[in-house]
């Protein structure tokens, strides 16, 4: 390649990064600012918006929202590592079908998910409660845990399992001794993932959970009916550095297993 491909390559690069990044600057700028509308640029700055945030009543909205997201990666975790394991190494009948219905959880449109859940949910007792939204949460959540840990496992040399099983440990003891270890910054991974689906859950929510206890996505969402407050501005950048936490949090343990 040559120095002046290289050079446009760099470009076109830089040009897309600044097309994705734009709009979460703007965001992370209008927080800031001491306007009482969405000015950008803005005029001054200052945190009364995060004040904001504790003096109107919006911790309730991050507890829930923590909650929900906490047990959502949790069950996506205990449900997507042995899919993943099952797809991975066994060959079975309906196995590509049973992948493609866990893809199916992230290109169904959430509208029709979350009207599914909710006629599902309803006659067993599921909807308005934090568990039948963290369970409704984790269907979505699961896949992202398939899809990191199947591309570890296609990679994954099975010799280091058969040598603890030389050695006497039985096959799920070999797994969960070795084989685990190994994949844990791909399980991690995925719960991470997860978590910030469901953080951004936002048609799930409304139909599950009503309108007493809001997520942190529902409460924007109603803010932002009601009026156009620096407030969401505020919310929406903790999200994104609740993101950024998430994501470096996963790179150092990654970084540490290898």
């Amino acid at each position: 390649m040559s120095k002046s491909e290289a050079r446009v390559l760099w470009v076109c690069a830089g040009a897309v990064l600044i097309y994705l990044l734009f709009p979460v600057v703007v965001v992370m700028t209008v927080s800031f600012s001491s306007s009482n509308f969405l000015d950008f640029p803005p005029p001054g700055y200052s945190l009364q918006w995060y004040r904001a945030l504790i003096d109107d009543g919006w911790l309730p909205s991050y507890w829930i929202t923590l909650k929900v997201g906490t047990i959502a990666a949790i069950l996506s975790t205990l449900v997507g590592v042995p899919a993943a394991f099952a797809l991975a190494r066994y060959d079975f009948p309906f196995r590509r079908s049973f992948e493609a219905m866990l893809m199916a959880a992230i290109i169904v449109p959430p509208i029709i998910k979350a009207i599914s859940l909710y006629l599902f949910f309803a006659p067993i007792g599921l909807v308005n409660t934090i568990g039948g939204l963290a369970l409704a949460h984790s269907v979505t959540g699961a896949p992202y845990v398939v899809i990191n840990l199947l591309a570890t496992l296609k990679g994954y040399d099975r010799d280091l399992e058969r040598a603890a099983m030389a050695h006497g440990a039985s096959p799920l003891r070999a797994v969960w001794t070795v084989t685990l270890p190994v994949l844990a910054p791909s399980v991690l991974t995925g719960a991470v993932f997860a978590f910030l689906q469901s953080a951004q859950e936002l048609l799930v929510s409304i139909f599950l959970l009503g309108t007493v206890d809001k997520p942190l996505a529902v409460r924007m969402w109603e803010g932002v009916r009601i009026s156009l407050s620096p407030t969401i501005a505020a919310a929406s950048a903790t999200l994104v550095l609740l993101a950024l936490v998430a994501l470096a949090v996963t790179a150092l343990a990654m970084r540490r297993r290898s």
